[in-house]
């Protein structure tokens, strides 16, 4: 029976939130001298460099209180991540991660060193390169930030472990699961991985960053700051995600991760088993948490004909850059997996979009550090309630 901790926490305060964190680690019954000589990777989302009030990226405060946590206890924490376009050293300067890095003494891994970590039962990526720093850890610390997800609905304690896969072969996962299903398929045979596929298996804790969440268009710039004002941990990724979307009074039923997770019953199979401690849910709900307008056509009711380009550009939300925002930096070009985008031909001043080859990944959208990539309806897109 999986517990989640969900605690009030209303500021990134050093001292509250350790005593938070700390309160944390008890109410799930884990024990804090495991981390005494163990190395410990901590992985926050630093999806791209962004400061601290964009919610963005894991707070760098809630990161230092985790590593001093890490280091009181007598273990040795180090930064694993992998930002898809942007450099790690980057990410951490630009994002308040730097001073923290070196005053906490915390080693930083090196992103293109990876392994290949197997794991059998995996629906269908049965093998899955991951960076090597996981292999060489003894217990796993994931700090996801909450978000809402354009493809995932919510980018919580799963979806960070995508974060495992190096820099740009993160898109390359966009063509070999195109839609929100297969994709959050994916994320729960990466998840599975994770658990399961380490012999001998690692502990993974999820401390969840919610205090400044994010609703509407995220996970990245376009999103909207939002305060949920929440401290959430467990030993299961699958229900502190659950916690988080029902604290933020999302539709659970949209968020594949979640209910394909319970189906697959990774420690997990329903809401019933979870037992939350700490407050309540409905002590910390809020009813008006704006989601991601996503990909709602591809329900159980809808696959064929809609992956084919005539149909995609009629019915389906088209990436479009905003001619007033774009820099012309590129970086969508580069983190596109469908290679749909190319140079501006000079008669706009935002780049080419081949929406034939656009696999509505929105991995742009998700990246443009000046959130100038928004969604356009498709033509007919009426006629299915979208």
């Amino acid at each position: 029976m999986p517990v989640v901790s969900l605690l009030r926490c209303g500021a990134y305060d050093n001292a509250v939130l350790k005593e938070r964190l700390y309160q944390s680690f008890e109410l799930i019954g884990f024990d804090l001298t495991r981390f005494r000589k163990a190395r410990v990777v901590v992985k926050p989302n630093l999806l791209m460099p962004a400061k601290e009030d964009k919610a963005i990226v894991t707070h760098p405060e809630f990161f230092r209180a985790v590593a001093q946590i890490v280091r009181e206890n007598g273990g040795t924490p180090i930064l694993v991540e992998s930002p898809a376009v942007h450099s790690l050293e980057r990410a951490i300067k630009k994002s308040g991660y730097a001073d923290i890095v070196e005053s906490e003494s915390v080693i930083v891994a090196d992103p293109a060193k990876t392994r290949t970590l197997k794991f059998e039962a995996a629906r269908k990526f049965k093998q899955i390169d991951i960076s090597e720093a996981y292999f060489d850890a003894d217990i796993i610390l994931n700090l996801p930030k909450f978000k809402t997800h354009g493809i995932t609905y919510i980018t919580g304690a799963v979806k960070l472990l995508f974060g495992a896969i190096p820099g740009l072969e993160k898109s390359k996962m966009h063509l070999r699961a195109p839609t929100p299903e297969t994709f959050s398929e994916f994320l729960l045979d990466l998840y599975g991985a994770m658990n399961y596929g380490f012999s001998p298996s690692k502990p993974i804790i999820h401390l969840m960053d919610a205090i400044l969440a994010q609703e509407g268009e995220g996970p990245g710039p376009a999103g909207i700051p939002r305060r949920l004002n929440a401290v959430l941990a467990g030993e299961n990724g699958i229900a502190v995600d659950y916690v988080a979307a029902m604290t933020a009074g999302l539709i659970i039923e949209k968020a594949f991760t979640v209910v394909n997770g319970f189906e697959r019953d990774y420690g997990v199979s329903s809401p019933e088993e979870i037992t939350v401690v700490g407050e309540t849910i409905a002590a910390m709900q809020v009813h008006d948490f704006i989601p991601a307008t996503g990909g709602s056509i591809f329900s159980n009711m809808f696959r064929w004909p809609f992956n084919t380009p005539f149909v995609k550009n009629l019915v389906l939300d088209r990436p479009v850059p905003n001619e007033d925002r774009c820099t012309l930096c590129y970086q969508c070009r580069k983190i596109c997996p469908s290679g749909a985008i190319s140079d501006s031909d000079g008669r706009k001043k935002v780049p080419a979009y081949d929406y034939n080859k656009c696999i509505r990944c929105y991995c742009c959208l998700e990246i443009c550090p000046e959130a100038a990539i928004e969604k356009q309806r498709g033509r007919f897109q009426w006629i299915l309630g979208g």
